[in-house]
């Protein structure tokens, strides 16, 4: 009987030591998710309030911005006006000159007049007009010179008048004239000075707000990496979770299988002692150990053919040109070439994702260790979430989708789970003979 019990007990160690590995593996693995997933969430609202700061700080910019511009259209119809106006003054102020100018060749002629005017007189200033009228021959001759020394005298004082009276009301008009058009100028130039500084300021305004907005596309570009980096994580502890609960099972029924036998051993022990001269029976064969859902193996495969473009640790961005550290290897080859799994496993993500592309990711458990592969920028995916796969076997087609410059499989391989940062990612050319 104990010989019975010895060997049920043997069989199920048969396949307790590979089931506890992996199952506690697989807790272990489940647990650092929980912390990733968490660190994760908090990371996401503190990008969600950092994001909400700046699209309010973005908003009041933009808001700024339409007043500097309202104030610079009003700017622009003052100045406008101004101008207007200057140049009214201007003309003006032309015509002036011009009619002074006019009237200088008429008061020139004038002026002749009057100096000689003045010249007759200054001859003739000790005799009186009554002497040049008495000089007259005849009475009529007396009236005309009479009538001509008064209209003569009345001339002069009219010229004299009249010339003294012109030229002030022209000069005090050209005066009055260069007064209003240098007011005009000068508040044109500060408005054109008050506008420029506007000018300055807008761009100033417009160039954060550009900053601004690049801010705000980078915080939604977190926002939803750190979305699909959550929907990843959830997919792999669903997995995961999958995967112990088929241990689970599959220990329950070892333990089931266990007590049967023990059973039936002691059933068949204590007939062997009512008939001892019976033979001894024939041990049964040993169960099977359940094998791994996700396929365990002990190595791994190229996912494609082709020369490395780029590998893997520090390089410059092909499309930005920053420094950064490249946490795979690009393998170029053809579009639409088929891309194989490099080792079996479960798929826990097909679909577009941000900068990858279309994307798969599958785990592995590779010599009693768990991996996560990933292959990017697909042309097309083959398999979906969830699906087991072989090594080998095709889970897309080479592409260019996501950030990519040209045809090539980004490829990556991570010692256990794939997490925001990619902490695990490994150099794979070393495991698959690059």
């Amino acid at each position: 009987m104990k010989r019975s019990l010895a060997l049920g007990l043997s069989l199920t160690l048969l396949a307790s030591p590979v089931m506890a590995t992996e199952k506690d593996t697989l807790k272990a693995r489940q647990d650092r998710l929980s912390n990733q997933l968490e660190e994760s969430k908090k990371a996401q609202d503190e990008t969600d309030a950092e994001l909400d700061i700046t699209e309010a700080e973005r908003d009041a910019v933009a808001t700024e911005i339409r007043a500097v511009n309202e104030r610079l259209e009003g700017l622009s119809e003052q100045i406008a006006v101004q101008q207007e106006e200057a140049d009214a003054a201007r003309t003006e102020l032309e015509e002036t000159r011009d009619q002074l100018a006019a009237h200088g060749q008429y008061l020139e002629s004038q002026k002749a007049l009057l100096s000689e005017r003045l010249r007759v007189l200054q001859v003739h200033e000790d005799r009186s007009y009554l002497q040049v009228v008495f000089e007259s021959r005849s009475f009529g001759d007396f009236v005309t010179r009479l009538l001509t020394a008064q209209t003569i005298a009345e001339q002069d004082r009219d010229l004299i008048h009249t010339y003294m009276n012109e030229v002030e009301r022209l000069e005090t008009l050209e005066a009055r004239q260069r007064t209003q058009l240098s007011f005009l100028k000068q508040k044109e130039r500060e408005l054109v000075v008050t506008k420029q500084a506007l000018d300055v300021a807008a761009e100033q305004k417009r160039d954060l707000l550009s900053e601004l907005n690049e801010q705000v596309e980078l915080l939604e570009l977190e926002k939803m990496s750190r979305a699909e980096e959550q929907a990843l994580m959830n997919e792999q502890s669903r997995i995961i979770a999958g995967q112990l609960e088929a241990i689970a099972t599959a220990e329950r029924e070892a333990a089931e299988a266990q007590a049967r036998a023990a059973a039936a051993a002691e059933a068949k022990g204590q007939s062997d002692e009512k008939a001892t001269a019976s033979p001894a029976p024939t041990p049964p064969p040993p169960a099977e150990a359940p094998t791994n859902v996700s396929g365990p193996a002990t190595s791994f495969v190229r996912p494609v053919s082709g020369y490395v473009s780029s590998p893997f640790g520090p390089r410059q961005n092909p499309l930005t040109g920053v420094a950064e550290s490249h946490r795979g290897i690009d393998l170029v080859n053809a579009t639409g070439t088929p891309i194989v799994a490099a080792a079996p496993g479960i798929v826990i993500k097909a679909a577009p994702a941000t900068g990858y592309g279309n994307v798969v990711f599958v785990s592995h458990i590779v010599g009693g260790a768990v991996w996560t592969t990933v292959y990017a920028h697909l042309d097309s995916i083959t398999v979906s979430s969830g699906q087991t796969v072989s090594a080998g076997q095709t889970v897309g087609t080479l592409g260019n989708t996501g950030w990519s410059t040209g045809p090539h499989l980004h490829f990556e391989l991570h010692r256990g789970q794939w997490a925001p940062g990619q902490p695990n990612a490994v150099d794979p050319g070393p495991y698959i003979g690059y």
